[in-house]
């Protein structure tokens, strides 16, 4: 006998065997077995899903002389066994594609008067119905509206919308799913049970994965691994015949990333070329990859992978060693980098741009952890006795100054009043700062002058500076002008110990804020205006 392909050989004969439409399926059988049968059906969905094979058991129960009480076909009465070997003359299929003329439907309209030969109902099955012309259906809208008793539509398409609005009222729309990559692997590996071959389960989960949903490819894809690999299908055999990036090397490129080793993800990109990966199909499976760690690492969970139950658990330690805000950095960036690679006459170039980006990248830390470690510095030069003097008021509480006191006051008593508002004012920075002897306050007329020696004091203040002076106009009951100096020191003349110590903690943190910004990558020949 000659050999034929899993995909026809377990095609579904009966409506309980198709895999993942019971909606559908349990539709149609209950309306078959109550006799409500409609003259035309609009079967929609991606590719491999059931829709055709759905089709002819509608085709084999709606002919059937013994149909079961519960809806479904027996596949043994003679019209059965035509319409399964493709000889019957009740059912025509038609292909959309290729019968797509007036002139075609207008055939269809002929034969549909005549009365089915054997079978109570004549059925015209018409695949990928979205490639008929707009004159076809057009010239199709009557025979749809007011068919004969005899006659019923079912169309099949993956794209209804091409279809005409005026077709799809006219029939009943049955949207079949894509398929998940469980439900194919186990459907898998059912099958190669039955067929006496060992199919392992991290083997199972990449041949649905690399199927898409379609169940007729994966049937396809385990006929060619079948081939390649003999009785026994096991998954380091399918990395080099279906190129899958193995999970083992994306695991050691975010170790990679994470440890900002640019030498590693180098070497990394090298081996994946050196084995025959394109850098588009790498750069896909990365950020699936990266997906699975955001999910993992925002859920707390595994649940919402389709991956095997080894590789979850994988994940979920993994991605115990990363922060959510890294993961998201390295996933705008990537994503960046694969729309780029489209364009690029180097994509291997651009990947390694894009990666080496990622790698230098630093770690993300949130702006509270910057306050508190200002609030340390703070306590740390400020000294015990200072936390516990008499002069120290809670923090967030700000004593208004009565509004005659100040007017009129002189310097001395404005720079005074000025010293107690940042004492106790609500911006926890500004107080950190001035605590820390980091912000000097003088008076020149009637002009408070703030003066910083860090910079990224000073550039915080610039920042605030409007909120600053609103909450102090509020202390001293009347308006008085704020501006920031120069900075006090140049670089290069500190000689204070303490200041040594400041001027390391400012540069730790504007690592910090550096990592906090995400590095712009442009697309080419994209739009420079904002």
């Amino acid at each position: 006998m000659s050999f034929v392909g899993l995909a026809r050989k377990w095609r579904p004969l009966t409506f309980a065997t198709v895999v993942g439409q019971e909606h559908v399926t349990t539709t149609l059988r209950n309306a078959i077995r109550m006799g409500r049968i409609y003259h035309a059906y609009l079967f929609c969905g991606p590719r491999g899903v059931g829709k055709t094979t759905t089709a002819r058991i509608v085709a084999r129960a709606l002919n059937c002389q013994q149909l079961r009480p519960d809806g479904e076909p027996c596949n043994e009465c003679p019209p059965c066994q035509e319409i399964l070997q493709g000889r019957s003359l009740d059912v025509l299929e038609i292909d959309g594609a290729s019968n797509n003329s007036v002139e075609d439907v207008r055939r269809l309209r002929e034969s549909a008067k005549f009365p089915p030969a054997a079978g109570r109902y004549k059925i015209y099955i018409v695949d990928e119905v979205h490639m008929l012309s707009l004159s076809a259906f057009n010239a199709l809208l009557k025979l749809l509206e007011e068919p004969p008793s005899h006659l019923v539509f079912v169309l099949a398409t993956t794209e209804p919308q091409r279809v005409p609005p005026t077709v799809l009222s006219r029939c009943q729309r049955f949207d079949f799913r894509r398929l998940t990559v469980e439900l194919i692997a186990e459907h898998l590996r059912s099958i190669a049970q039955q067929e006496a071959i060992y199919l392992e389960p991290a083997a199972a989960y990449a041949l649905a994965r690399k199927a898409e949903g379609s169940l007729r490819d994966a049937l396809a894809l385990l006929d060619q691994a079948i081939a390649f690999c003999g009785t026994e299908v096991r998954l380091e055999q399918l990395t080099s015949l279906l190129r899958i990036v193995d999970t083992e090397t994306l695991f050691r490129l975010t170790e990679a990333l994470q440890q900002h080793d640019v030498k590693s993800v180098l070497e990394l990109v090298h081996e994946v070329i050196r084995r025959g990966y394109d850098a588009h199909e790498f750069a896909e499976a990365l950020l699936e990859h990266l997906r699975h760690l955001v999910t993992v690492r925002a859920t707390g969970s595994a649940r919402l992978l389709d991956v095997p139950p080894e590789v979850a658990r994988q994940y979920e330690a993994e991605a115990q060693r990363l922060a959510l805000p890294d993961l998201l950095n390295w996933l705008t960036i990537f994503q960046t980098t694969q729309q780029a690679l489209r364009y690029s006459s180097q994509p291997r170039v651009r990947l390694e741009v894009g990666l080496v980006q990622m790698a230098l990248l630093e770690s993300a830390v949130e702006f509270g952890e910057l306050l508190r470690l200002l609030n340390t510095l703070a306590t740390q030069s400020q000294g015990v006795a200072a936390l516990s003097s008499a002069e120290a008021r809670p923090p967030y509480t700000v004593t208004s100054v009565p509004a005659m006191a100040s007017v009129g006051a002189g310097p001395q008593e404005l720079e005074q009043s000025v010293r107690k508002f940042l004492e106790q004012t609500s911006n926890v920075a500004v107080r950190a700062a001035y605590q820390a002897k980091e912000l000097v306050v003088r008076v020149e007329g009637e002009t408070v002058v703030l003066t910083t020696s860090q910079s990224f004091l000073e550039e915080l203040l610039r920042q605030q500076l409007p909120q600053l002076q609103d909450e102090l106009r509020e202390f001293l009951g009347r308006p008085v002008p704020v501006r920031l100096n120069d900075s006090a020191t140049t670089p290069g003349a500190i000689s204070d110990p303490q200041e040594e110590t400041l001027a390391k903690v400012e540069q730790h943190l504007q690592l910090l804020l550096s990592a906090q910004r995400v590095p712009s990558t442009r697309m080419p020949g994209a739009n420079s205006k904002g």
